[in-house]
């Protein structure tokens, strides 16, 4: 079957060739592990020289999408489709990534109690400059492909010892309610758009020209009291955020 492409259109056909060959792999017509045609069954596919298809395959091996094996040909490794995040949904529950048909996980890479962290934390969680403080640092995989670091600081006076009992299978929601009984009741959000250190591209396995939507949180428990304070690194060409806005007399308001 014949692909179509804009012979007038300004963008390189190679371009229009990879952004149809990511469409297609994310309405799962090719299943992560799943050989793609050839070089040349595109090339008669999409009406194009080898070349352009070879430059095509070279950006989705790139993005990570296509994996390319020395005399079998290039193969799915991650479908490209963004994974939707909604910003009405409380920063500590995990429950809320996992949907879309994705699975998330998340890895501890630390977990230790110090003191005296920097400004922001303790002015954020509301305790004195020398109050000890959990720091959990974790890695969130998406079908086994990282897609973001968080960085996430706790009172240790709310949370006893939580750097010996460990996170309940790498969840901070589920420890605090199990161990500690504490539920967050709101959240405060920020959002910034950053590239990666040479550290968070080596774990986000990225490259530091990459962009990266930095999510910072504040949850707060029923009488107002800080929980946590977070900054969650995402991989910007994986992860979208959405919001709702609402008609009121004085204009729109976002819903969250």
């Amino acid at each position: 079957m014949g692909q179509t492409l804009d012979r007038n259109s300004p963008i390189p056909a190679y371009y229009q060739i990879e952004l149809d060959l990511k469409e297609r792999i994310t309405k799962k017509e090719w299943d992560i592990n799943d050989r793609l045609p050839s070089e040349a069954e595109l090339s008669a596919q999409y009406d194009v020289s080898r070349v352009t298809i070879r430059q095509a395959l070279a950006e989705l091996e790139k993005d990570g999408i296509i994996k390319k094996q020395r005399g079998k040909g290039a193969f799915v490794s991650a479908n490209p489709q963004a994974f939707i995040h909604d910003l009405d949904y409380s920063i500590i529950s995990g429950e809320k990534l996992n949907h879309q048909g994705f699975e998330m996980h998340a890895k501890v890479l630390e977990l230790q109690l110090f003191t005296a962290p920097r400004s922001e934390v303790y002015e954020n969680l509301e305790i004195s400059q020398d109050s000890p403080v959990v720091y959990i640092k974790r890695l969130f995989q998406l079908d086994e492909r990282p897609i973001a670091i968080c960085d996430s600081w706790l009172p240790a006076c709310l949370t006893p010892k939580l750097q010996e009992r460990g996170l309940i299978d790498g969840k901070l929601s589920k420890t605090l309610n199990a161990y500690y009984q504490l539920v967050p009741e709101r959240i405060t959000d920020y959002l910034e758009v950053l590239r990666p250190t040479s550290k968070q591209a080596l774990l986000l396995n990225t490259t530091s020209e990459s962009l990266l939507i930095l999510l910072k949180g504040i949850s707060y428990m029923k009488d107002g009291t800080p929980l946590e304070y977070s900054n969650t690194y995402w991989l910007g060409d994986v992860m979208r955020f959405k919001f709702q806005l609402h008609a009121t007399e004085n204009g729109f308001e976002i819903d969250n």
